[in-house]
Formats: C-alpha cells, sequence, structure tokens
C-alpha cells in the first residue's frame, strides 16, 4: 500500500492548537504530550514512526509519563488519557488502535530480527517486555528493545535504566533497521483525519498571520 504524497503531516505545533480548540487553554499547555508522543519521529523520521506511540500502548506511557491529568492555563482539568487519544485520531483517520492492529501483519517479517537478552533487573525486564504483553506479538518488543526503547527506559524509569538497557543491545537494533521491513497494510496507518486536517488548512492563514504580528 503506497501512501500520498498530498496528504497533511501534522506537526507537534499542529497538534496543539486542535488541543486548544478541543480542550481550551493555549498551545503551552499540550506542547511536552504532543513532543513526546512524536519522539519517535526522531529515531525514524517516517510516517511508520507512528507505529510506536500511536497506539494504546502509546497512550499508557504518556500517562506514566505525565500523570494522569494536566491542569491546563484555563484552569480546566483535562486526562492526560484523552490529550494523547486525539494525538492518535489526528493522525490516524480517527483511529485509536492497539498495537496489535499495527503489528499482526508484519509479525512475519519483523519477529525473527529480535533477539531477547537475559536480564538481571527485573524492573527492566518488565518493562520491556510490556509491549509484548499488551499485544502478543513478538515484534512489539521493537518498541522497548531498540535505540528508542533506551530513550523509553530514560522518560518512564529513570537514567539508570536507559544506560543499562543500552548496554544490552547490539548496534543493528535501531527502530530504523526493524521498520524498514514494515509494510503499511491499512489506509488509517498513514493517512490523517480529513476534517482535522481540513481545520488546520483553513486556519492556517489565521495563524500565520498572528505569528507575523508577534515578531
Amino acid at each position: 500500500m503506497r501512501l500520498k504524497d498530498e496528504l497533511i503531516k501534522m506537526n507537534i505545533y499542529d497538534h496543539c492548537r486542535l488541543s486548544v480548540r478541543k480542550f481550551g487553554g493555549v498551545v503551552d499547555d499540550y506542547y511536552g504530550i504532543h513532543k513526546f508522543m512524536d519522539s519517535s519521529k526522531l529515531f525514524y523520521f517516517n510516517p511508520r514512526h507512528r507505529l510506536l506511540l500511536h497506539n494504546l500502548y502509546g497512550i499508557e506511557m504518556t500517562i506514566k509519563r505525565f500523570g494522569d491529568y494536566i491542569v491546563n492555563s484555563e484552569n480546566i482539568v483535562i486526562l492526560v488519557r484523552d490529550i494523547a487519544a486525539e494525538h492518535c485520531k489526528e493522525d490516524l483517520s480517527g483511529r485509536v488502535p492497539s498495537l496489535s492492529d499495527w503489528l499482526k501483519d508484519n509479525e512475519e517479517e519483523i519477529a525473527p530480527m529480535i533477539t531477547l537478552p537475559k536480564f538481571e533487573n527485573k524492573i527492566l525486564e518488565e518493562f520491556v517486555l510490556f509491549p509484548k504483553f499488551k499485544s502478543n506479538c513478538h515484534s512489539a518488543l521493537l518498541i522497548t528493545l531498540s535505540n528508542f526503547g533506551v530513550y523509553l527506559a530514560n522518560e518512564i524509569l529513570g537514567f539508570e535504566y536507559g544506560k543499562e538497557l543500552q548496554t544490552l543491545l547490539n548496534q543493528k537494533a535501531t527502530v530504523q533497521n526493524y521498520l524498514s521491513k514494515y509494510k503499511f497494510t491499512k489506509r488509517w496507518q498513514f493517512t490523517p483525519a480529513p476534517k482535522e486536517s481540513e481545520w488546520l488548512k483553513m486556519n492556517s492563514s489565521q495563524t500565520e498571520t498572528s505569528l507575523k504580528l508577534e515578531k
């Protein structure tokens, strides 16, 4: 299945603007959450990066990172779960998929590439294995047994855990290496929500004008 060049690709700021429209407040209220959701793009600059956190597992990791809720600048309590879920919907045609939804059609290609190391640290072992338990797909370990997994361990568990995980990985354990074999099988995997894309397009000129006035 091929990607269409004309599809709008949302950036962190776009997601923040949509959150302001839905939940109130200002862009800065949501920037950290959307930056985390899209942090996988720094490890693989390709639409396939969304597989890592744009799913129910990713929402759970976002809650672990930021807590159950935030209080925005209008003093409104917003569940982090809802912000992260909307991020998924905005990028994936209105869907909030599971890891299995992403991986089940690619299990045979990716799973054989991933070797599970021996762990001495039980907390780190549980962290690494969690996406496999959530999805029942061995290929889900590409998230945590990779350079992105080191980043995620550092964000969720702390620096020492990320450092320890790094020592267990081989040089080929990168998300770019794993996801280069990934094939899109559903249109929602690479298609933004049409209504959200249209709203961004219609309001882009207003945003550009505001930015010029601020300079």
